[in-house]
């Protein structure tokens, strides 16, 4: 069935609970209102029935915008979307625009794919975006809350923090803040990292090649056995990622 025009009152439609984008800047909505009131919405809010009423697939800002000018009537266009469907059209459209935060796009693939239970490949294969690039963004939530605040106020890029990553605990969070307070680049940041990561001790590396040897042992005794276990091992620029699947049956 093609999309149904139709006009709404803005406080009729339900926002999405899968919106990525957590912050609007009220003078850009400001403008974008001013705008609303002398030339009206050129383009439509996109939404689908559900069992509320309606519920916003795109156009947050123009339905927020409209808000804040007092329309009483804007078009919508009425789309067939599952749930899902929908989860994946907002989060498509919040990528599309340069200003979404690489938190909020983090959080917001989590989100769908929790709530979902999407693999990383399947919404890879949804949103356009490769497995590795999924992958490389939810690894950004291991980061924490102080990490994330330094990076909102501080300026800190996606590879500042990807650099971040490849050191833990109390050091990370001290190099972020020197970071932020002398305002280092992100090469200035992968330099300094580069330097912590020599000084740490052989041991350590030691330990986690035991551990790692050790798991490779185990699953190739339960493949012995007759148990049909998949490992998968991936290196990325910070860490050996190792996956483990055992069937229930």
């Amino acid at each position: 069935m093609p999309p149904e025009l139709i006009a709404v009152a803005p406080q009729d439609v339900r926002r999405s609970p899968h919106q990525a984008r957590k912050d609007f800047d009220a003078r850009a909505l400001d403008r974008l209102a001013q705008s609303l009131r002398q030339h009206g919405m050129l383009q439509p809010i996109v939404v689908r029935r559900c069992a509320g009423g309606l519920e916003l697939i795109a156009g947050e800002r123009r339905l927020r915008a409209a808000q804040v000018a007092g329309l009483t009537s804007i078009p919508a266009l009425v789309e067939e979307a599952t749930p899902v469907e929908s989860a994946v059209r907002g989060l498509v459209e919040n990528l599309q625009r340069s200003d979404l935060g690489v938190f909020e796009e983090a959080e917001g693939y989590r989100r769908v794919m929790e709530e979902f239970g999407l693999s990383q490949t399947e919404l890879g294969r949804r949103i356009g975006r490769s497995q590795a690039s999924i992958a490389n963004k939810l690894r950004l939530l291991r980061l924490g809350e102080e990490i994330r605040e330094l990076a909102s106020a501080g300026g800190l890029g996606e590879r500042h923090l990807r650099a971040l990553l490849r050191v833990a605990g109390v050091t990370r969070i001290e190099l972020a803040r020197q970071a932020v307070a002398e305002g280092w680049t992100a090469s200035e940041v992968e330099a300094r990292v580069r330097s912590i990561s020599r000084e740490m001790p052989r041991r350590y590396v030691r330990d986690v090649r035991i551990v790692v040897n050790a798991l490779r042992e185990s699953v190739e005794r339960l493949r012995a056995a007759g148990v049909a276990v998949e490992m998968a091992e991936e290196a990325t620029e910070d860490a050996l990622e190792l996956r483990v699947r055992i069937p229930r049956r």
